[in-house]
């Protein structure tokens, strides 16, 4: 009597998961052991078109709830699930495979691991990332003032001068080497000095206006290589003679908000060209600092050129609000020159 107890008891179980063991032998899957972080997970496995509905239930590693994707079938027996890229991240991924209610590969209890690698280009957006505070966008405005000083010729004075207004918007991809977009809008108006025909009849020498109200512009910020920078501008001026174009290319090494060095050159037709050396460092906490060294044709491509020497120096209010003032000396010659002075707001969020 005990004997055919037991063998029914076998036969009942073998008839309760002969469906799940049936269907685990139909189904095939090779593991992923590897995976790289940031990039989408292709998941096949081969099953009879027969079969259940295939099921792939993951989690990042160090969770506890999985995500559920349903195996599309291509083909007669090919099974694929692609796990979305914001899930393939360091250190790993865990999932099983389900096919109905049944694992037909691992399972919840003991899901199968791969690891994922971080590659260089995800571990430098993970440190930009935090730099900046998670932060993409930021706005910024800033105001200038640059006087060369005044000439006196007779009784006549005749001023050099102009100023300047920056604003714009900047978003980071972090997509390298393209590191951020840019664009913006720029106004500078001054005075020159101008001789002859420029001024009215009966006077050599006056001061006529230079500059112009209105200049967009596109930009883009590469960073090909970590820790260096490039970036290149093109501009459309409306000056005082009509439209105009122009631009402005800079090269950085080093971190821009903290401590590095850069040179670049800007040119704007009827208005000038500049050239800059500048470098910053970021040794006080919340205040970064910058020293900048310019020669310079603004407001106007006829003047002669100038040297201006300004230092600039921020302050950190908030983690997405940050001051800057700026204060220099500017000249065209040794024995005449004059005040620059600005400020600066940046907001990132």
């Amino acid at each position: 009597m005990r004997k055919h107890m037991q063998h029914a008891l076998t036969i009942a179980l073998v008839l309760a998961f002969a469906p799940a063991l049936a269907r685990a032998e139909r189904v095939r899957h090779v593991p992923t052991a590897d995976a790289e972080a940031g990039s989408a997970l292709e998941l096949v496995a081969a099953a009879p078109s027969t079969i259940p509905k295939l099921v792939v239930h993951y989690r990042t590693l160090g969770t506890s709830a999985f995500a559920s994707q349903e195996l599309v079938r291509q083909g007669e027996a090919r099974w694929v699930a692609v796990v979305p890229p914001a899930a393939v991240v360091a250190p790993g991924l865990e999932y099983y495979l389900a096919a109905g209610e049944a694992a037909v590969f691992a399972s919840a209890e003991s899901p199968h691991r791969t690891r994922v690698a971080v590659t260089d280009d995800e571990s430098r957006r993970r440190r930009d990332e935090v730099r900046a505070g998670g932060r993409r966008s930021r706005i910024h405005t800033s105001f200038e003032w640059v006087d060369y000083g005044t000439n006196v010729v007779g009784d006549r004075r005749l001023d050099d001068s102009y100023y300047r207004i920056d604003a714009d918007f900047s978003y980071r991809l972090w997509a390298y080497p393209l590191d951020e977009l840019r664009v913006g809008y720029t106004r500078l108006i001054g005075l020159k000095e101008a001789l002859g025909d420029d001024c009215a009849p009966g006077t050599s020498v006056c001061n006529t206006d230079a500059g112009f109200k209105v200049a967009g512009w596109f930009e883009l910020g590469l960073a090909p290589i970590d820790g260096i920078g490039l970036d290149a501008r093109a501009m459309v001026l409306a000056t005082q003679t009509g439209f105009s174009v122009g631009g402005r290319a800079e090269l950085r090494v080093g971190v821009r908000d903290a401590t590095h060095v850069a040179t670049g050159v800007e040119h704007m037709a009827d208005v000038g060209t500049s050239g800059f050396f500048r470098f910053g460092w970021g040794t006080v906490p919340r205040v970064p600092m910058s020293a900048t060294v310019e020669i310079t044709q603004l407001p106007a491509s006829s003047a002669r050129a100038g040297v201006r020497l300004y230092y600039d120096i921020g302050l950190q209010l908030q983690e997405a609000l940050r001051l800057g003032v700026r204060a220099g000396y500017a000249a065209r010659d040794q024995d005449r020159g004059g005040f620059t002075g600005g400020a600066s707001a940046i907001v990132d969020f």
